[in-house]
C-alpha cells in the first residue's frame, strides 16, 4: 500500500476508534498507538530496509486482549499484520499469534489463504512469566505451529521454538530493559541451538509543552548468529 495513502487511513481509523471509545462499559479499554521505528527487528533479525510505521489496537476486557499489530516499511519494502489473543494474570501472559507477512505487491498473499504448503500466514502460540516489582526478571518461550515459513527443505513443520529472558532496571532515573533470546534447536532461527538476540532498550520522554510529551526508546541489538548489529530509535504517538 502507498504510504500516502496509508497515514491519513490509520488517523481516520484511529478517530473512529476514539469515538467508539467512549460508549465502551466501563470494565473494557481500547487501546491505541503508533510508533515510528527507525528499523523493524522482531527476535535478533531485520525486515525490510527503511524505517516503519508501526500502528496497534486493542481490546482489552477483563484478562482477555484482542488486538490487531501492522508494520508498513516507508519505502514498501515489508510489511506485516499480526492478530492476536491474550490471557493475562498479574504473573503471567498466554498468547497465540497469527503472523500474516504478504509478499510485495501481495503475490500468492490472499489472506483467507491458510493452505501451509504456500500460505503466508505464520502462527505462534507463546508463554510468559512477566516478573514483578521485587523480581523484575521474565521468562518468555515461543513454539511456531504452523505455515509455510516454519518449514524446512523436506516440507516439514520445524516447530521452531524461541525462548527469552528479560530484566527491567532504572538507570539514572531512566527505565532499562535487557534480554537474551536464544533457539534451542534447528530451526527457522538458525540451524543448531544458538543465542540469536541480545538486546538492551532505554526508555524516556521527550517533552514538548507542560502538559504533552512523546514516549521514545533507543535501543541497541546483536544477534550473535547472524553476526549483525543494530541500533534503533522509536518515537509512540498515543
Amino acid at each position: 500500500m502507498n504510504l500516502k495513502k496509508l497515514i491519513p487511513l490509520i488517523g481516520l481509523v484511529f478517530l473512529c476508534m476514539e469515538l467508539y471509545a467512549e460508549n465502551l462499559p466501563s470494565k473494557t479499554r481500547l487501546n491505541r498507538s503508533i510508533d515510528f521505528v527507525s528499523k523493524h527487528l522482531w527476535r535478533g533479525f531485520n525486515s525490510g530496509t527503511a524505517p516503519t510505521i508501526e500502528p496497534t489496537l486493542e481490546l482489552q476486557t477483563g484478562e482477555f486482549t484482542v488486538g490487531v499489530w501492522g508494520a508498513y516499511a516507508t519505502d514498501d519494502s515489508y510489511q506485516e499484520v499480526d492478530l492476536y489473543v491474550q490471557y493475562n494474570t498479574p504473573l503471567f501472559q498466554f498468547c497465540l499469534y497469527d503472523f500474516y507477512c504478504p509478499r510485495q505487491n501481495f503475490e500468492n498473499s490472499k489472506f483467507f489463504d491458510f493452505d501451509s504448503e504456500n500460505s503466508v500466514h505464520l502462527f505462534d502460540a507463546t508463554a510468559k512469566y512477566k516478573g514483578c516489582a521485587k523480581f523484575p526478571v521474565s521468562v518468555m518461550a515461543s513454539v511456531l505451529f504452523y505455515g509455510e515459513m516454519d518449514k524446512d527443505d523436506s516440507g516439514d513443520q520445524q516447530y521452531s521454538s524461541y525462548f527469552e529472558l528479560g530484566y527491567s532496571n532504572l538507570i539514572a532515573g531512566k527505565k532499562f530493559s535487557w534480554a537474551l533470546g536464544f533457539s534451542p534447536y534447528k530451526g527457522m532461527y538458525d540451524d543448531k541451538f544458538n543465542v540469536v538476540n541480545v538486546n538492551m532498550c532505554m526508555y524516556d520522554h521527550i517533552k514538548l509543552t507542560d502538559h504533552f510529551s512523546l514516549p521514545v526508546r533507543g535501543g541497541i541489538t546483536v544477534n550473535p548468529a547472524t553476526e549483525r548489529l543494530f541500533l534503533t530509535f522509536a518515537i509512540t504517538l498515543r
